[in-house]
């Protein structure tokens, strides 16, 4: 039965408001001017009573606690942010009646998500929240919003990708890996939910108040033609290459394609990505977390994701082209043919001569070993040697205020060298011509990083004071930490969150010797208070743009 009896009209008129409670409903009902309306009670703010609210002659409905302002008629917010569900009333005789009934879930689905972008448009994290929880009550999962945010966030991004948008696998593995723990259905979707809120409020972050930046149409639907596409890349044509990568999507999601090929782009993306050092590593990165988010939300968000990511490409800072790193360039070109086959690991005694040596050693150190070991074997040593430089970063320069720009250098200086490396990994296991490249870049991040290590912190003593004994247990400490990090910056925990994934998916891979180095570095930068501003710092560097005294 859906209707039931509230109270009679003259009781109603008497007493103004009464809270009415049925199940899971709690309405307020209240009569003015000769009208009844019956809306939910609590606030979809904070759930302050609305019934102990403040109604107006034109039947508008404060909440007192927060000044929000509802249309009694509709539930509309007028001043401040979520609307509240109105039930329809009958009156019987003396009696009034309610509706109970549940809208049908398309409809509910359908105001959730308006919701959504309402929500997100304003980056309101509890509002994101409950819009979530309602498109869950209406038979969804979290993650099918996650499509429309994509499409919201992309094309905000006028200059590209940013983490928000990749991150977004890794808050979706996060929850899968907590779904799995064995713990009750309640307790799962609540981390669901709370892994999803995060990831679209990211890209609400991302998007805050910022104008859209149409891609350009995509061309002729036809496989990726990969010289024009990195020729448009290099020559910097934004526009080019996006319509490129778009009409390859439009080719691989077309009728009748047998499955979407992701391979097929992923390849010239990270050729392209890996052409230079390039954004930091941020561009093979996002390659490789794309790959993951389409492979787990479906080829319809590869439009928006791919054409965002390729402006990001295009207009990344391109770090090879500056003194510091332009022996790259050459050390590419003379690379060794890679003739070794030794599987390693490569000994502790020979990864000693990189650990602190300038970009030109470093590459020479990669020549030197590219004809005895196999790329599998160089990569293992770079990444152990990337760990402990991680074990061994003085973190006061991440503290420090009165530096030139050039050392403006902190934790996620040191993080992205593991996220990179196994991007590396993963994609030049793909496409084995990569692997020079792959590894001098790894080379480079050791050779920009080497000034910023504490000379008085032996690697084994670092080793020693930040030893895992239990990876899982680590592992799971952060996992349940990052569900409620109390960061108000998403940059910062996304940090945390594909770095303990960048270990966790290179464990398995890598070798006893660099397994204990990884986890501790890990562990290391997980313990670590990271500066999220710094105020003084800017301000020394303006002056001394500027040329006060």
């Amino acid at each position: 039965m859906s209707w039931h009896r509230v109270i009679t009209r003259r009781e109603l008129a008497d007493r103004g408001v009464v809270v009415f409670k049925r199940g899971r409903h709690q309405l307020a009902v209240l009569e003015r001017d000769g009208r009844c309306f019956a809306i939910a009670n609590r606030c979809p703010h904070e759930g302050y009573p609305l019934s102990q609210g403040t109604v107006d002659g034109a039947c508008v409905l404060t909440c007192n606690w927060h000044n929000w302002k509802f249309d009694l008629a509709t539930g509309r917010n007028l001043l401040g942010g979520d609307h509240a569900r109105v039930y329809p009333l009958e009156q019987r005789g003396d009696e009034l009646w309610v509706d109970l009934r549940d809208p049908p879930a398309e409809e509910t689905r359908a105001r959730a998500m308006t919701g959504l972008r309402e929500a997100f448009d304003e980056r309101d994290h509890g509002w994101i929240a409950r819009q979530l929880a309602r498109l869950c009550a209406a038979g969804l999962a979290p993650e099918d919003a996650l499509p429309a945010a994509i499409s919201w966030c992309a094309p905000r991004l006028e200059w590209g990708m940013t983490h928000a948008i990749p991150a977004a696998a890794d808050w979706l593995a996060l929850a899968e890996r907590r779904a799995g723990a064995g713990r009750d259905r309640r307790s799962c979707l609540e981390d669901q939910l709370i892994c999803v809120a995060e990831a679209v409020d990211h890209m609400a972050f991302d998007a805050l108040r910022r104008p859209e930046f149409p891609f350009p149409a995509a061309a002729a639907a036809a496989p990726l033609d990969e010289p024009a596409f990195q020729d448009a890349v290099e020559r910097e044509d934004a526009d080019r290459a996006i319509a490129l990568i778009r009409g390859a999507v439009a080719w691989e999601t077309r009728e009748g394609a047998a499955r979407f090929d992701y391979e097929a782009l992923a390849r010239p993306l990270a050729r392209a990505a890996l052409r230079h050092y390039l954004s930091f590593g941020h561009a093979l990165i996002y390659t490789v977390k794309l790959g993951e988010l389409i492979a787990r939300l479906g080829p319809a968000i590869a439009d928006d994701a791919l054409a965002a990511h390729v402006r990001g490409v295009v207009y990344a800072q391109r770090e090879d082209l500056i003194p510091e790193f332009r022996p790259l360039a050459q050390a590419v070109a003379d690379y060794p043919v890679a003739t070794g086959d030794d599987p390693g690991p490569i000994p502790d005694a020979e990864l000693d001569a990189i650990m602190g040596a300038p970009l030109r050693d470093a590459l020479a150190w990669v020549h030197a070993r590219a004809t005895v070991y196999r790329p599998t074997a160089l990569h293992d040593a770079l990444l152990r040697a990337c760990a402990r430089a991680m074990l061994r970063f003085d973190a006061r320069h991440d503290e420090a205020s009165h530096v030139k720009v050039a050392d403006n250098i902190g934790w996620l200086d040191f993080t992205h060298s593991l996220t990179f490396a196994s991007a590396v990994r993963q994609r030049c296991a793909l496409d084995p011509a990569l692997w020079p490249r792959g590894l001098l870049q790894m080379a480079c991040f050791l050779a920009r990083n080497r000034s910023y290590l504490d000379p008085d912190l032996a690697i084994a003593d670092a080793r020693a004071r930040w030893r895992v004994d239990d990876a899982a247990a680590l592992l799971e400490q952060l996992h349940a930490r990052l569900l409620d990090h109390g960061q108000p910056l998403p940059i910062f925990p996304v940090h945390v969150l594909k770095t303990c994934f960048a270990v966790e998916r290179e464990l398995p891979f890598a070798s006893a010797e660099t397994r204990p180095l990884l986890l501790a570095a890990l562990r290391r930068y997980a313990s670590a208070t990271v500066k999220q501003k710094h105020a003084r710092r800017d301000v020394h560097q303006a002056m001394a743009l500027i040329g006060l005294d």
